[in-house]
């Protein structure tokens, strides 16, 4: 009704209106008339924006519908080669219109950054650009849409990693994922006690092949041998300290079926269930010596001065040292120079210094308590090093004293 008003008013607006005289009530009444009629003619709001730049986007109130008149309107300039989206165009209020400008996109893909001039959708665009997709690749915007000045796309190649389960091995393609998610993606299932190659959240590259580790279980017997404990017997004929083994242990056998667990082709754990007993084991039995070590009353051999502090206990022997060890002592005689550049003298004794360095302070008695060498330092090597079958070679004065005291145990306090 409203557009039959206004186009009968532009018919009645030329000659006619010359040979009519329009009265003041008649006038009236045609001014309240034309005010009614564009009064209910509504403007359409539109929302234009322009892609890519956020900063660009006004409202336009207009009665036209054309999309090119309404941007324009708006204050945007439009290029031959520009588009614009009308998806959003009702007819009413709250109508859009996007303005897709053309130009160049930035396409990343291999590494490398890819200028493209636009050519309507994003897929025409890459074919432009002479840029391909292959199964699998991903990327940043949907193919269909418009491609626009400044539009950034990025492509992800896909690459392909396997799952091998079993004697099955699948093949997923994928632009990157979690080992879990590619076996999930094979449709694998994880049953109880399974394990993968991998951690579940390990990210994959390319060729990388996760495994499914079945969990089985195996039953096996095996034999095996029973340790033996030790009996021990206190021995007054030896020293504390000191040991021997009277008789030898004797280990027992048993039979022992074990559950092995498997988790592919590997035993990861064993539990035994049931085990027999073949043959008992038989101790050992080792002697102990409970006897005290002393040398109490006997005069030392040594006349070498004392260390400042240096004190023997009630048995005869250092009340302080930092360690001891029972041996085999030998002694020697005939002047001369020590190893160490000492002159040989009673006191200073020969070692092989790998075991006991020059230097070092001793305090040496035999262990049958008929010698006390007594403060002793380790000055020379002895002829025994190289056969090894004696610890210390003891310095005396005359060769009838050598003699006298042969081979004996002793023992050998390091101070």
């Amino acid at each position: 009704m409203t557009n039959h008003a206004f186009q009968k008013l532009n018919r009645r607006k030329h000659p006619a209106a010359k040979r009519i005289c329009i009265g003041a009530a008649a006038a009236t009444a045609f001014i309240a008339s034309l005010t009614l009629t564009f009064s209910s003619l509504a403007a359409t709001v539109y929302s234009v924006k322009v892609a890519g730049d956020p900063a660009v986007q006004v409202e336009v109130h207009t009665f036209r519908k054309d999309p090119v008149h309404v941007v324009r309107h708006a204050g945007i300039s439009l290029a031959e080669d520009d588009l614009i989206g009308v998806a959003s165009v009702n007819g009413g209020d709250n109508s859009a219109l996007t303005v897709y400008k053309s130009g160049q996109t930035s396409i990343e893909v291999d590494g490398r950054e890819h200028i493209v001039e636009t050519n309507g959708s994003v897929a025409n665009t890459l074919a432009s650009g002479g840029i391909t997709l292959d199964h699998g690749d991903t990327i940043s915007v949907d193919l269909g849409s418009i491609a626009y000045d400044g539009l950034e796309i990025n492509i992800d190649r896909a690459f392909d990693v396997f799952v091998e389960d079993g004697d099955n091995t699948y093949t997923y393609r994928t632009t990157g994922c979690k080992a879990g998610e590619a076996v999930y993606a094979m449709g694998l299932v994880l049953e109880d006690g399974d394990e993968l190659s991998v951690a579940p959240e390990t990210f994959l590259s390319e060729g990388d092949t996760v495994e499914v580790l079945r969990c089985t279980y195996q039953e096996r017997i095996a034999e095996e041998d029973i340790d033996f404990g030790t009996t021990v017997i206190r021995d007054n004929s030896l020293f504390e300290g000191q040991s021997k083994i009277i008789s030898k242990g004797v280990p027992g056998t048993q039979q022992v079926t074990y559950r092995d667990k498997y988790l592919g082709t590997s035993c990861v754990a064993s539990e035994p269930i049931v085990s027999t007993i073949l043959t008992e084991p038989v101790n050992e039995v080792k002697a102990v010596g409970t006897r005290v070590f002393s040398v109490s009353g006997k005069v030392p051999i040594s006349n070498l001065s004392l260390p400042d502090g240096f004190a023997l206990d009630e048995n005869g022997v250092p009340a302080n040292y930092s360690s001891y060890f029972d041996g085999i002592a030998t002694a020697y005689y005939g002047g001369g120079i020590t190893a160490s550049g000492r002159p040989a003298a009673v006191g200073y004794v020969a070692v092989d210094p790998k075991v006991i360095p020059y230097g070092t302070e001793l305090w040496v008695a035999s262990l049958d308590g008929e010698y006390v060498y007594g403060y002793a330092i380790a000055a020379d090597t002895g002829g025994f090093v190289k056969g090894g079958w004696a610890d210390m070679d003891l310095y005396m004065n005359t060769e009838s004293e050598c003699w006298q005291f042969g081979i004996r145990g002793v023992r050998i306090y390091i101070l």
